[in-house]
């Protein structure tokens, strides 16, 4: 009876320690932001493109896989399509997508960054970004 009283105090005791330690681990937690989002979001295609690069290239030789990530870095700038600068970081833009050619569905027609003070809505023609300040 004095065994199954220790016991049941153990069980107890270990249990009260696995919530206190969670609970600890909760409270002196960073809570992510930003910046950790934004390590994701890198990681995650640093990741889609290495499984892409591994998926199309699996039986190819070492050089092979080599001509194929330089062509996948210039697919990645060839989206922008005239627009590779002036880009400012973390700053909203509308853009306008048009056809693409043989063997590209899309390509951006127009942008546009997003300004403070300003209302954008779609012009009559349904077609153009117009704007008016605020």
């Amino acid at each position: 009876m004095r065994i199954r009283m220790w016991t049941a105090l153990a069980v107890v005791l270990l249990i009260l320690a696995g919530a206190g330690t969670f609970w600890a681990g909760r409270v002196t937690g960073a809570e992510p932001g930003p910046a950790a989002d934004r390590g994701y979001d890198a990681g995650h295609a640093d990741g889609l493109r290495e499984g892409r690069a591994e998926q199309a290239t699996v039986n190819l030789p070492a050089t092979d896989k080599t001509i194929f990530e330089s062509g996948y870095a210039a697919g990645a700038a060839d989206v922008f399509n005239g627009y590779d600068g002036g880009w400012d970081h973390h700053a909203p833009y509308v853009i306008v997508l048009g056809p693409g050619g043989p063997a590209v569905t899309y390509r951006i027609e127009s942008r546009t960054r997003l300004e403070p003070g300003v209302d954008y809505y779609l012009c009559p023609d349904g077609h153009a970004l117009c704007r008016r300040p605020h």
